[in-house]
């Protein structure tokens, strides 16, 4: 550990907090490494605010945000101690959450001298600027990167949303709001482009959303089914709303609330440990990554990846090999040394399974927001989307990824358009071609895996927090630049290496196995019950010689379809008999 260094970059964010960035306009960004305390430091720098400087002048108002409601009230109990602010009495600090929300006046609210909130609440309130929310502040900081919401428009929704309303004429006014979309992703199929993203920009009939808004009022009784109908108005007009952008890929739209974006105060600081690998943070109008400088010696801790191809599908093809491999190599650590396993949340129960054969019962797994057991368990098994920002795994020494966290490809586009203010989906390229789920542009494939490296980071490093860690982090992934982009967040690693994946009975798939999968993707997610398609089309959308395409529909995964009636393949063509899975 680098004493001298940590102590310049704790003198700089304390500075950065007690006597503000003197930039409104951008957010100056924290990428210390995880583990070395950011947050900790910004507590006490805010007690030494109020402990040296409030009786200056009139004292600045913070506004602090935190990712879970738990970090709310931790760092609620932080400012308290010592009594400092306890000379503002009832306008000293609130931490609100949902589940004490009622209690506190607006006055008191906005009048508050540090109000800690969670980023939800912040997402909620950035439709306009923060002080109709959270009264007149000074100082915004901002723990952990906020993801904005970002919602989903296809036929599932479409089924979805039209089953609950129960009367026919309801549905008839509510097909007249959707149908547009729908018509629009038909012709996008028709055109062979739904393996690619399009943007989108169509226009939508209002008074049709406003006729069927008349019928719910009139015919709507019941306080559940308010609530639904409330839902599925809320959801129509987001997709019609004329500060809505989106994209449109897999025969599905994803959008995003344009109005929805980052709201700043006088002085505006970001916390994020990947923030100088996440690309999210490059918008130079918007931030500044002031502080990425590496002073923790990782010389005892070393980096293994082992290669085998983790997308969703292959990832369930090759899980139970995965699974023998993990517990190969945990039943031969010494010491009893605590391992966290980060997973998908639909793999953790398999992994679980599987890591109580070599721990025994004593395996911790999240249920809600009780961390107690996890520091008396040997291992855990934890899952994207649920992992950053914890500290429940700090005294664990092994961490182990399985699986790459991929997204929906226009998801990564959108919130890069979320967090600039002078983007929009119009600036792209009204098509963009895709490849074995990849972006053809290498620009943009750079940036997805900048992405996934960031994610990677994130899960890691939630063991052994402390400032000389010995740490064993092992990453299931085929894609070796992701695992150089990783690694250059870790100052003097003993090792990275390639390990031996003999022991995964379900080896990378190969380039024949990738294809039958896709054609089986293909027949699952593109074609109707009932529906006839030929080998000619199949051919043709997924870029695959038509002359091999026969050879392919003999293989052993088709095979199983045909065996168990989900589809049947005729001489020139496929048809699809029931709805299925990929297991």
């Amino acid at each position: 550990m680098d004493i001298t260094l940590l102590d310049e970059m704790k003198e700089r964010l304390g500075n950065a907090v007690k006597n503000g960035t003197n930039d409104a306009d951008r957010f100056h960004v924290f990428a210390w490494e995880a583990g070395l305390g950011k947050s900790t430091h910004v507590n006490d720098s805010v007690v030494a605010y109020f402990n040296e400087l409030a009786f200056k002048g009139n004292p600045k108002k913070f506004l602090i945000v935190k990712k879970f409601k738990t970090d709310v009230y931790e760092t609620v109990e932080q400012l308290n101690q010592g009594g400092v602010l306890e000379m503002y009495g009832d306008y000293s600090v609130i931490g609100l959450t949902s589940e004490n929300v009622a209690k506190y006046s607006v006055d008191k609210i906005k009048n508050c001298m540090v109000l800690v909130i969670t980023h939800q609440r912040y997402i909620e309130a950035c439709d306009r600027e923060l002080f109709h929310a959270f009264g007149d502040r000074d100082t915004l900081i901002i723990d952990e990167q906020v993801q904005f919401p970002i919602t989903k428009f296809g036929r599932s929704e479409y089924n979805g949303m039209r089953k609950d309303i129960h009367l026919y004429e309801g549905q008839v006014l509510f097909d007249k709001c959707f149908l547009p979309l729908l018509k629009r992703l038909d012709e996008i199929y028709k055109e062979r482009g739904y393996n690619n993203i399009v943007t989108f920009q169509d226009a939508f009939d209002k008074d049709a959303l406003k006729e069927f808004k008349n019928w719910v009022k009139d015919n709507c009784k019941g306080e559940k089914r308010q609530r639904r109908y409330k839902e599925i108005i809320q959801s129509l007009e987001l997709l019609q709303a004329d500060f809505s952008e989106g994209l449109i890929h897999n025969d599905a739209l994803y959008l995003i609330d344009k109005s929805i974006q980052f709201r700043k105060l006088k002085d505006n600081i970001i916390l994020d440990a990947s923030a100088d690998i996440t690309p999210l943070y490059q918008i130079e109008e918007q931030f500044i990554v002031v502080e990425n400088r590496l002073c923790i010696n990782h010389s005892k801790s070393n980096v293994g990846y082992l290669k085998v191809n983790t997308s969703k599908s292959s990832l369930k093809k090759n899980l139970e090999g995965i699974i023998r491999d993990v517990q190969h190599r945990l039943k031969n650590i010494k010491d009893k040394k605590k391992v966290l396993l980060v997973c998908h949340k639909e793999n953790s129960t398999e992994l679980l399974v599987g890591i109580k054969k070599v721990f025994g019962d004593n395996v911790y797994i999240p249920k809600g927001e009780e961390d107690i057991e996890a520091t008396q368990s040997y291992a855990a098994v934890d899952w994207y989307g649920n992992i950053v920002g914890k500290n429940t795994y700090k005294d664990y020494d092994i961490c182990l990824i399985i699986g790459t966290h991929n997204m929906p490809l226009p998801v990564y586009l959108l919130q890069f358009v979320q967090y600039s203010p002078n983007l929009n989906v119009s600036r792209f390229p009204q098509k963009m071609e895709l490849k074995s789920g990849k972006f053809e542009n290498e620009t943009l494939e750079a940036f997805r895996k900048a992405f996934l490296a960031a994610d990677f980071y994130q899960a890691a490093r939630r063991v052994q927090r402390n400032q000389e860690p010995k740490a064993s982090y092992l990453l299931y992934t085929f894609d070796e630049d992701v695992v150089q982009t990783f690694v250059k967040k870790f100052n003097q690693l003993t090792d990275v290496f390639a390990l031996n994946n003999d022991n995964l009975v379900n080896a990378p798939l190969s380039t024949k196995d990738e294809k039958v999968i896709r054609i089986l993707e293909y027949i699952r997610d593109k074609c109707g019950v009932g529906e006839v398609v030929s080998k000619k089309n199949i051919s043709e959308a997924l870029d695959i010689e038509s002359s091999n395409i026969s050879r392919y529909l003999k293989h052993k995964l088709i095979s199983n379809c045909v065996e168990q009636g989900h589809i049947e393949i005729r001489n020139k063509v496929v048809v699809k008999n029931t709805v299925f899975t990929l297991e």
